[in-house]
């Protein structure tokens, strides 16, 4: 179901998850209305990051993972032991019709081939009046200051990497359009602007740091022979004076 563009589960990429997590969580927990007692499914799981930030957000509720890949969910069990998560694919989730009360994502569906499919799935476990968020990319908003050459060049081969693996690396122009497909009736979406400059050092440099990871993951989807390349993309990244991207979050009522 999914093409993961960010190389194996080792310690520098589960790191890299539970970093993302805090900042992805800063600014998408805010719309989940989620109240003690209501059931909830974490999507693409992974290594549980997101999970245990929702279990501390919001005490109370009754928390699932689920994750295609074997490797991350081992690193859930063994970094997250109070997390109950399963193994399962999002097409046809091992859940029952209407179990859930929410369902909550990140970064999903820019490496799978079929969201709708997904998206489909995801309406089925959900009980009437539940809903779905999704946190997607669309790497079109990405843009910096000063012009970064080889930062660029990175993005534009990250971007042919996914497409080529059957992802989309703009998803979140489509993500109303793959809602409707799946049959949610009633679908907001949102798009969040993120700019990082010398306004707010804080979060520039965690922004900043949030693409440097990913372009340090590079190295195995990219090739050894994009590493000089992703170094002084790296390198750019560290010298820039404002850094632009513009996720999109989407929720689906059923």
């Amino acid at each position: 179901m999914s093409s993961y563009v960010h190389g194996g589960t080792d310690d520098r990429e589960v790191a890299r998850l539970e970093k993302q997590a805090d900042f992805t969580a800063s600014f998408t927990f805010a719309t989940l209305e989620l109240e003690p007692g209501l059931r909830v499914l974490d999507l693409a799981t992974g290594v549980g990051a997101m999970a245990t930030r929702l279990l501390r957000a919001f005490p109370g509720i009754h928390l699932a993972g689920v994750d295609l890949s074997q490797a991350q969910l081992t690193a859930a069990r063994r970094n997250h032991p109070e997390l109950p998560v399963v193994r399962g694919d999002g097409t046809r989730l091992p859940f029952a019709d209407a179990t859930f009360d929410r369902v909550h994502c990140s970064w999903l569906l820019e490496h799978v081939p079929s969201p709708a499919v997904v998206l489909k799935d995801v309406r089925r476990v959900l009980c009437p009046g539940g809903f779905c968020q999704f946190i997607e990319v669309d790497n079109a908003t990405f843009g910096t200051t000063p012009a970064c050459p080889a930062v660029t060049e990175v993005m534009r081969r990250l971007n042919e990497a996914q497409l080529r693996g059957g992802g989309d690396p703009f998803v979140g122009q489509r993500l109303e359009g793959h809602l409707a497909t799946a049959g949610f009736e009633r679908v907001e979406v949102e798009r969040h602007p993120l700019i990082g400059n010398s306004n707010e050092p804080r979060f520039f440099r965690a922004f900043v740091d949030e693409f440097v990871e990913i372009f340090e993951g590079l190295d195995e989807s990219l090739g050894l022979e994009a590493l000089p390349l992703i170094e002084r993309a790296i390198s750019e990244l560290r010298g820039l004076t404002e850094l632009r991207y513009t996720p999109v979050i989407a929720r689906g009522w059923r």
